[in-house]
């Protein structure tokens, strides 16, 4: 341990002494880019070798499965690991899923990083095997090479006839037609399936409960149609992995985030391209990256920043986590709902306790100090978890020295990696399962020889895997004599999940007659409820018959969970705009004040916004305000100015008056509302038929549109801050709804600060000032006395306490703080979301708020180097 001590701390003195000298450097030789980039390698070099010499550089071990066995360690007792495969059974295993028959099949990425130097890297040497365990001991004994010749293979999904099977850029259907597990048909699916990354680009292809699979990084869903595979457009999502809970709902993380959540369903909040969500999806649902490592991990991408590893040389928080899990089996009833998350880089697993709040969830440590599961061998990798038909939860392990990607690779882990020639040897790898300690093997499924009734009866199993494979299996096999039964299991079924499911199903079968599925509108479940509404209007329900429902419920006080889902239904639905906008009222006013209910209503007005506003306007006292209600209409103005829409401007602006100007809140909210657009109306100002109204009253408006005999060219901006780019612009009115979810309670909403709560943004030095200063304060918040624009916030008066918005995105942080940058007359630049990126990957490593001490320290030590740091990265 000591010599990890001491390598850990002669690696960051010599670092920042690197830094020093490589400015004085760069300046007096006078070097390009190029150069010094050349120079940053040799230096880099340098330090590493130097840094090491207290320990002798060496190749983590290769342990046997025995040895690396006798690594793990599990947070408590109760439970063992068991090996189910390793090589040469399997080699470089990055994903793993069960058929319905007990086979495992293997997603084997063998050219993966075959050397430092990515030899090989396109090679055609991947594979997807299959894998038996023909004695039912679960060891598996036998491995079929189903498909080869493939680059870099990064996800698979199961199919009743097929599997889809994702390589380095297209997506292919491969089927085995005469049984003996090895492909001998393979369809394209989609050519542009992936983006040419290994670490950034689409992967994970899980089923949803809704039919639909779904991919971790980019926006792309699939399902078949008869013989035809259809490509849906869909949000994001994360980075490596992705799963969902028994509702449906999608999760997923990034390498420095373990677990977020669409809380609400997909595609479902951004029908509006005029208005962008605000929460809702990528919901951070576990905010604490605290991880605790068992062993030294200097083998980290950014373990040469000051923070990022503790004294003993290890990471403290996530830097690789990866293949979220949240268990649904039977075999652990401890840890129903929980979530599972891989730390690759830290040789551990992460266990969080999720609560489901109904229309949100939250979540927090399993355990303070420890995690779920963790090695001392540091080739081990977990890098995929899924859970078994026997419910115990499977890791594929890797096991390599190195697991970052050449192009991603920092000169500092290149460098430690050469040293200890951690990149040898390769084509390895284990597949681990977890039990508890009392556990006894069950028999094999066999869903393909399974009779149809009792495929309906695995609906209402207490593992989800189960359920999941019923599903699939009813559904792709058209398997349509089944509708009578599922029927009645979707309205009579004593378990809510089995209901859930036999619905699902029934959407999947295309049941023909929707109208009998009524009754599941009034079941005692709200999310049976919630999934009827989803699914009778894509059955075909007439509009009439549903909306008669409906107003049942919006008269019987239905739960927010259960409204915010009316509301979305009510934006698939053809009706007259009076019988939509009075449910949609009803719903949304006394929950006008959640953003989640807003950002539902505005999802469901596409087109209609200037209809809601005049049938809200006379329902609306002009001088009593409700909380949340300004949001509203600021928001329905923007998405109508953004549309460009001369006639419906035109009609908007007449809501503004001389007279309203200073008492009405209710214009103001409608100015507000196009003022977040200005900076796009003052690059192209859209052009008016006639004169609007009180233009003179309303600031600024003679800057955003034009009118016969008015060109607001002509007019000198007095403000001589650079204005927004398009897509600053779009950050800017992004980052307003952000800050209206996340700030406006502490900040309120004109920036102004709240007395013995937070001081005042508007103005604020701490804006308008360093960039890096403002980003660290939202990773991980602000604690103690501070001093802004020259007046201190000290107890008794006020001593902040900012909690930490890390589990915001790199997008939403960028947007948010662009907002404040630039309203309230504030006069900072704007920050890109590379830029947030970069800071994130800076300041990685703390676990505590900051003080303003400390952040004045950073900065002063930190101010000639922080533009030679970047490039280093």
């Amino acid at each position: 341990m000591t010599k990890y001590r001491i390598v850990a701390g002669r690696t960051r003195v010599c670092y920042w002494l690197f830094v020093i000298l490589w400015s004085l450097l760069c300046g007096a030789l006078r070097l390009g880019f190029d150069g010094r980039i050349a120079l940053a390698r040799l230096a880099v070099t340098f330090v590493i070798g130097h840094s090491l010499f207290a320990a002798p550089p060496s190749s983590p071990p290769v342990h046997s499965p025995a040895e690396e066995a006798a690594s793990f360690k599990f947070a408590e007792p109760g439970y063992r690991i068991e090996l189910v495969a390793s090589e040469p059974l399997v080699e470089d295993p990055v994903a793993i899923t069960f058929d319905g028959e007990g086979r495992l099949w293997v997603v084997e990425m063998r050219g993966y990083m075959q050397n430092i130097n990515r030899r090989g890297v396109k090679d055609p040497i991947g594979r997807v095997s299959v894998l038996e365990d023909i004695d039912n001991d679960g060891l598996m004994d036998k491995s079929t090479v189903f498909l080869d010749g493939l680059v870099l293979p990064r996800a698979v999904s199961i199919q009743p006839d097929g599997v889809l099977i994702a390589e380095d850029k297209p997506l292919w259907f491969a089927q085995d037609r005469d049984g003996d597990l090895v492909a001998d048909r393979k369809m394209l699916v989609d050519p542009d399936y992936a983006l040419d990354s290994i670490e950034h680009s689409a992967n994970g292809l899980v089923r949803a409960i809704d039919n639909w699979i779904y991919n971790a990084k980019e926006g792309h869903r699939y399902r078949r149609q008869g013989n035809e595979w259809i490509r849906g457009e869909t949000e994001k999502r994360g980075q490596w992995g992705i799963c969902q809970d028994d509702f449906g709902r999608l999760f997923y993380n990034y390498n420095h985030s373990q677990l977020h959540a669409d809380i609400v369903p997909p595609n479902a909040l951004t029908r509006n391209p005029n208005h962008k969500p605000s929460t809702g999806l990528s919901v951070g649902v576990a905010p604490s990256n605290r991880v605790f490592p068992i062993r030294p991990t200097l083998a980290t991408n950014r373990g040469y920043i000051p923070g990022v590893l503790d004294k003993r040389g290890r990471i403290k928080e996530f830097t690789s986590a990866c293949a979220p899990l949240i268990y649904r089996g039977g075999l652990f009833q401890e840890f129903r709902g929980n979530s599972f998350v891989c730390e690759t880089v830290g040789n551990l697993i992460k266990r969080s306790v999720l609560t489901d709040q109904g229309i949100t969830i939250s979540g927090s440590a399993a355990y303070p100090d420890r995690d779920f599961l963790a090695s001392t061998d540091e080739r081990f990798r977990p890098c995929w978890l899924t859970a078994g038909p026997d419910g115990a939860i499977y890791i594929a392990d890797i096991y390599r020295g190195v697991v970052q990607d050449g192009p991603h690779m920092s000169p500092y882990l290149r460098e430690h990696s050469i040293a200890r020639q951690m990149d040898q040897p390769i084509h390895q790898g284990r597949i681990w399962r977890v039990v508890p300690t009392n556990f006894s093997q069950p028999g094999r499924p066999a869903f393909s020889r399974m009779k149809v009734d009792d495929l309906v009866q695995c609906l209402t199993h207490v593992d989800g895997w189960w359920r999941d494979m019923a599903q699939m299996h009813l559904v792709e096999r058209n398997l349509r004599s089944t509708i009578s039964a599922l029927r009645e299991m979707a309205l009579r079924h004593d378990r809510p999940l089995a209901r859930l499911h036999a619905l699902w199903t029934l959407e999947g079968l295309r049941d023909p007659d929707p109208a009998r599925l009524l009754p599941a509108l009034r079941d005692p479940s709200t999310r049976v409820q919630t999934a009827a509404l989803r699914i009778l209007p894509s059955l075909g329900l007439p509009a009439s018959e549903l909306a008669n429902e409906m107003e049942f419920l919006v008269e019987n006080e239905p739960s927010d969970q259960l409204a915010f889902q009316i509301q979305l239904t009510l934006g698939n639905l053809e009706l007259p705009d009076d019988r939509r906008f009075k449910l949609l009222a009803k719903l949304l006013l006394p929950r006008v004040q959640m953003p989640l209910m807003r950002d539902a209503a505005l999802s469901s007005l596409a087109g209609r916004e200037l209809d809601f506003i005049d049938y809200l306007w006379p329902r609306l006292d002009p001088e009593t305000k409700q909380t949340g209600m300004p949001f509203l209409l600021e928001s329905l103005s923007r998405a109508i100015v953004k549309s460009r829409k001369t006639a419906s401007i035109e009609q908007l602006l007449r809501r503004l008056s001389s007279e309203a100007a200073a008492t009405d809140w209710r214009a103001a909210a409608v100015f507000s509302g196009i003022a977040i657009h200005a900076p796009a109306l003052t690059r192209k100002p859209v052009r008016l038929a006639q004169e609007p109204p009180a233009w003179k009253t309303y600031s600024r408006l003679d800057l955003y549109f034009a009118w016969p005999g008015h060109n607001p060219a002509s007019i000198v901006p007095v403000n001589k801050v650079r204005p927004l780019t398009v897509k600053e612009e779009e950050l800017f009115a992004r980052g307003r709804q952000v800050y209206l979810t996340a700030c406006v309670a502490c900040h309120g909403v004109n920036g102004e600060g709240m007395n013995l709560l937070a001081p005042p943004l508007a103005g604020s030095d701490w804006v308008n000032g360093s960039e890096k200063r403002l980003v660290r304060v939202l990773f991980h918040g602000l604690t103690g006395p501070i001093t802004v624009s020259g007046k201190r916030y000290a107890s008794p008066e006020i001593q902040p306490t900012m909690a930490p918005l890390a589990v915001l995105n790199n997008p939403d942080i960028a947007a948010v703080l662009t907002y404040i940058r630039r309203e309230w007359n504030n006069t900072g630049a704007p920050i890109s979301e590379r830029a947030v990126n970069q800071h994130r990957i800076k300041a990685q490593g703390r676990t505590v708020p900051w003080t303003e001490a400390e952040l004045k320290a950073l900065q002063k030590t930190q101010r000639n180097d922080f533009k030679t740091q970047v490039k280093i990265h």
